[in-house]
């Protein structure tokens, strides 16, 4: 495992600095694609000439990504002790990496509706493909906080002794990756809310949410990979069952007062018509978000 880590460190480490030259490339396109559009100029050459060189960028961020997120999932496999800041490098990782797929896709959008003369959502589509770019340069300075993690970080042995530390490790880190995707899914619905046309968010809600939930999905299929490889036979221990057992009650309790709320909001205000569309993404990051606190809460409280 310390060769394994050491590797893929070390690989991570070279595509970070080759792929952050195709990153600043790639946002110098798009500004340079807006200014193009503001102006009225004609896209189709320019579009033409650089999408090569924008596909060779893109294909450096998707790898280096993929090495960033192997050496995450290899440190947590072997930690001893629950990180915040690793289980926040691997929620980034997994947001950074789907984004750079809508990268493409909103780039491919831009310029077909410019093509056509549909310039009304283009900036809307370009704060999103810049916010996108916030996101990676984001997590480009988290990898290099990994990288320094990775290189201090004293391995454990891999033996039976640690079995019961690198569980309760992976558990707590998988409700603060919990909490992380709860807490943007809020954010990203109270922002489209507030911003976005009742259509665009119609359109895009199903997706958006699939993306948002990948980083929990993802940690949670790896818990069950690690419990499964070690084969630890009971999914939780003594502790871990209580913990769970009180958060699943609050979390029912706090549930059905959240679904009356959404009932009562879509009955007496009929021209609220957002909440038919939002209310179970909304209701799902609620009652995440509670879970997961309240397991950390009396986890915390526990080891007090």
């Amino acid at each position: 495992m310390h060769n394994a880590i050491g590797i893929s460190r070390k690989t991570t480490a070279v595509l970070l600095g080759v792929s952050a030259a195709g990153f600043i490339f790639n946002s110098i396109i798009y500004i340079m694609l807006h200014q193009k559009i503001n102006l009225g100029q004609d896209i189709t050459a320019f579009a033409d000439r650089v999408s090569v060189y924008v596909g060779i960028s893109t294909i450096l961020l998707l790898l280096f990504h993929f090495a960033a997120i192997a050496t995450t999932l290899l440190t947590l496999r072997v930690a001893k002790k629950d990180s915040v800041l690793q289980a926040f490098i691997f929620f980034l990782s997994i947001i950074s990496t789907v984004m750079i797929a809508g990268d493409f896709a909103l780039c491919s959008d831009i310029v077909k509706e410019y093509g056509a003369g549909l310039t009304e959502g283009i900036l809307s589509e370009f704060i999103i493909l810049y916010f996108s770019q916030l996101i990676h340069l984001i997590f480009y300075a988290f990898a290099i906080v990994l990288i320094l993690i990775t290189s201090r970080k004293t391995l454990p042995d891999n033996g039976a002794k640690n079995l019961a530390l690198k569980d309760e490790a992976i558990f707590l880190d998988v409700q603060y990756v919990g909490i992380f995707t709860s807490i943007m899914g809020l954010a990203i619905l109270v922002a489209l809310s507030l911003f976005t046309p009742l259509w665009a968010i119609k359109k895009g809600i199903i997706t958006l949410c699939i993306v948002l939930l990948l980083p929990y999905a993802m940690i949670v299929a790896y818990w069950i990979l690690l419990k499964i490889r070690e084969k630890i036979t009971e999914w939780y221990d003594e502790k871990q069952f209580q913990d769970v057992t009180k958060a699943s009650f609050i979390s029912l309790i706090a549930s059905m007062f959240i679904l009356a709320v959404f009932f009562l909001i879509q009955n007496l205000y009929s021209k609220f018509a957002l909440m038919n569309v939002i209310w179970f993404p909304l209701y799902f990051f609620i009652t995440l978000l509670v879970f997961s606190s309240i397991v950390l809460y009396l986890n915390k409280k526990a080891g007090e």
